[in-house]
């Protein structure tokens, strides 16, 4: 696979990792699942690329897993807030694209 090849695969991986990001931290085995069985293998490593490349290197993994731990870190709206604004962005990316 070329650059460019890896590139588009990262790219075609970011509505799912954002659904999945979502499902996990709703607990929602269904959705985590549907986001999962509909990946191959090559798509399957794309997204935890895609998904590593998301988490900050600079802060502790008990930060960063706070949230499995009790309350989440935002309330439910400030949550539904943050995930429309993070879907409008990949909507417009991929029109910039098209």
């Amino acid at each position: 696979m070329s650059i460019t090849d890896l590139d588009q695969l990262a790219d075609r991986m970011l509505w799912p990792a954002t659904r999945l990001i979502a499902a996990v931290h709703d607990r929602d085995d269904r959705a985590s699942h549907d986001v999962l069985n509909r990946l191959g293998l090559v798509e399957l490593r794309g997204l935890a690329v895609v998904l590593a490349a998301l988490v900050p290197d600079d802060q502790a993994l008990t930060t960063l897993a706070d949230w499995t731990r009790g309350a989440p870190p935002v309330s439910e709206r400030q949550a539904a807030e943050h995930r429309a604004a993070l879907e409008a962005e990949l909507i417009a990316a991929r029109r910039r694209v098209a």
